[in-house]
């Protein structure tokens, strides 16, 4: 008959536990350190993803709008114009190719609406890709080269409240990546008011982002939208 004072073999007092404790007490720091740190990171993660996440849901519950266009209007040949139009509208891309022949005839083509997150072609990559390549920066230059051909491009893009916009036209993209114009500087001094004009220093002024658009909007959407346009472009007698 076990007492009721009386404990179960192999398990300790409390003054034997303290006792174990108070000869080795590494491994209670130990367990009171890793408890600590779990307390940090948890207020830490609370803190910061909690804030990262509700900044989310608030652009996520926000307007979100992007517009490009590119206008292409030729002096002779059988296209009258070209007009690219891609929109991104609340994660949903959207494209379309418009030819004008000369002839009066006028042929539309319009790619099926893709989610954003959707594998392919979408318009949010597509703005990504014409930002690096200066959409925001470049103007509108004189007519230049081979002005048969004058090209628009346009963007728009709105975020919550915040929205801006851009055009700028110029002709012959191939003109302003290979020769470019030429920038001139002239050195007034107070010695020399009248400046020697033999002795003009000039920069030229090659700027190959205007072709790089060009073809970034030529070169967009998947390839059954490309045939298409293509195809297009081959019934209206012009060169694809």
């Amino acid at each position: 008959m076990r007492l009721p004072h009386e404990r179960k073999r192999g398990c300790r007092t409390e003054g034997e536990f303290a006792r174990v404790v108070a000869r080795n007490p590494i491994p209670v720091l130990i367990l009171v350190a890793v408890l600590v740190g779990l307390g940090a990171a948890y207020a830490y993660f609370q803190t910061t993803e909690g804030t990262h996440y509700a900044a989310t849901r608030k652009v996520a519950a926000q307007r979100s709008e992007i517009r490009l266009g590119m206008t292409v209007t030729y002096e002779h040949g059988p296209l009258v114009q070209e007009r690219y139009e891609l929109s991104d509208i609340e994660g949903t891309s959207r494209s379309s190719y418009r030819a004008l022949g000369r002839g009066g005839t006028q042929i539309t083509i319009t790619e099926r609406p893709r989610v954003t997150l959707e594998d392919g072609a979408n318009v949010a990559f597509f703005f990504d890709k014409v930002v690096r390549d200066g959409i925001w920066e470049l103007r509108t230059k004189p007519p230049r080269g081979d002005t048969r051909e004058r090209f628009a491009i346009s963007i728009a893009q709105l975020t919550g409240e915040q929205h801006g916009s851009h055009r700028f036209a110029f002709t012959d993209p191939h003109y302003w990546a290979t020769t470019g114009g030429h920038q001139f500087h002239i050195k007034l001094a107070k010695d020399k008011p009248i400046p020697n004009l033999l002795q003009l220093s000039s920069t030229t002024l090659v700027e190959p982002r205007y072709q790089e658009l060009v073809d970034d909007f030529r070169s967009f959407g998947p390839s059954s939208f490309r045939a298409k346009v293509a195809a297009a472009q081959a019934r209206l007698g012009a060169r694809s």
